[in-house]
């Protein structure tokens, strides 16, 4: 394998891996907080008020 084929082969490698950084460090954040759709953490009135409407 020539030496500028493998130079090529790292730089190609270089950026990959420059890329994936960017693409985590600069995308899109995921909330943390019970703003999501999905959060777990319930309140009891909350659950007392649940409990209520389903009856």
């Amino acid at each position: 394998m020539s030496s500028t084929l493998q130079t090529l082969i790292a730089l190609g490698l270089v950026a990959l891996a420059l890329a994936f950084l960017l693409r985590s460090w600069f995308g899109n954040k995921k909330s943390s907080g019970c703003e999501s759709a999905g959060c777990s953490a319930v309140s009891p009135e909350v659950k007392k008020l649940q409990a209520k409407l389903k009856r």
